[in-house]
């Protein structure tokens, strides 16, 4: 044979190095996946959830986008892609990007106090900023976590009237002293929001985010609408599952994590926040940089994103539960990896099966 025929030309070559390094992606592709699905089905198993829903992205793109078990166990529904799943509180990041986006547009500054947008509170309440809603260090006594629930659940608010609720209990601390999870923090944002605009804050995140950025079914709570592959939320009791408890319309259209989004609509919300559309790379990193108290501490907690070590890895994270649902987010900054854990049960456990999936995606023969 000639020389020419021994020796591959230098395309040739190049397609086939191209060739089987796609090979092996698929490969490892195919294995994580099969070990996430893996995860999710002892994860169903042990803890009895009826449906879930994972996203996978790297560096903007989908990897994978997987619906398991049942949306609705009444008419036997399948979860999919398209299911809507309530946030939680990971509805918080829309919030917080809401008053960024006005920040940028010059409605509002973060140092603000809050008493130039909202009716001045009892004295105490002087010094708290904008910002100190957001990153939770307010001392404003919270909606949920200090002792119990201070709404009527099935009663309906103004948002005059969940402004007095909040000014009618004490602050926690002093604003700005310490940090303590809050969301009346950002029940009140909504309202800057809806008042900074003249439209109400589920209505300028359809309008100046959902729309923009593709995000084609995400949406405020609603039991009324007819809304299209909406999940049901379910509680386990001793005698079985049941359907999550009612919520006033009111108080299911705060701004501290009412809405509804599905697989695709988070896929959408993730693809922006890795190519920085929509708002300035500085406003993205506000979601998740650390909080700083007064003293000059640093917190490892931001926005709407908490700072962990998960395996000797800087790992970005947060979850929600509301109404029977249970959400959480993983973030890797470095490999840009994101995973999205969606489930319609009241006591599932995200958190690890997000952290699980992560690891499989995103640290798998790292040592």
């Amino acid at each position: 044979m000639s020389r020419g025929e021994g020796l591959a030309d230098p395309g040739r070559r190049a397609l086939l190095a191209v060739s089987a390094a796609l090979l092996t992606l698929l490969a490892t592709d195919l294995a994580w996946g099969e070990e996430v699905d893996t995860l999710v089905a002892a994860a169903m198993q042990r803890e009895q959830v009826p449906g879930v829903a994972v996203l996978v992205m790297r560096s903007g793109k989908v990897l994978r986008a997987s619906g398991y078990g049942l949306a609705n166990i009444e008419h036997g529904v399948p979860v999919k892609r398209d299911t809507l799943f309530q946030t939680g509180s990971l509805g918080k990041q829309f919030t917080a990007a809401a008053v960024l986006m006005l920040l940028e547009r010059g409605s509002l500054a973060l140092e603000d106090p809050i008493s130039k947008y909202l009716p001045p509170g009892p004295p105490e309440w002087a010094p708290i900023t904008v910002r100190q809603l957001l990153d939770h260090t307010s001392g404003i006594h919270d909606s949920e976590e200090d002792g119990g629930e201070v709404f009527d659940l099935r009663r309906e608010y103004s948002d005059d009237e969940l402004i007095a609720v909040a000014h009618s209990y004490p602050l926690n601390f002093a604003p700005g002293s310490q940090w303590k999870y809050n969301n009346m923090g950002y029940v009140l944002a909504g309202i800057i929001v809806t008042r900074r605009t003249g439209a109400f804050y589920g209505e300028f995140l359809r309008q100046q985010m959902f729309r923009p950025l593709g995000m084609r079914t995400a949406r405020i709570i609603s039991d009324s609408d007819i809304v299209p592959h909406r999940a049901a939320g379910y509680l386990r009791t001793p005698s079985g599952l049941r359907n999550q408890d009612f919520v006033s319309a009111s108080l299911n259209a705060t701004a501290d994590g009412s809405l509804y989004l599905s697989l695709d609509d988070w896929s959408a919300w993730i693809a922006a926040m890795d190519r920085g559309a929509l708002l300035s790379r500085a406003s993205w990193n506000a979601l998740w940089e650390r909080t700083k108290l007064n003293d000059g501490q640093q917190t490892d907690h931001g926005f709407c994103f908490d700072h962990v070590s998960i395996a000797g890895h800087e790992v970005l994270e947060f979850d929600g539960t509301w109404q029977g649902f249970r959400s959480a987010i993983e973030r890797d900054p470095a490999r840009r990896v994101t995973v999205v854990v969606l489930e319609n049960l009241a006591q599932a456990e995200p958190v690890p099966l997000a952290r699980e999936a992560l690891a499989r995606v995103a640290w798998a023969g790292m040592r």
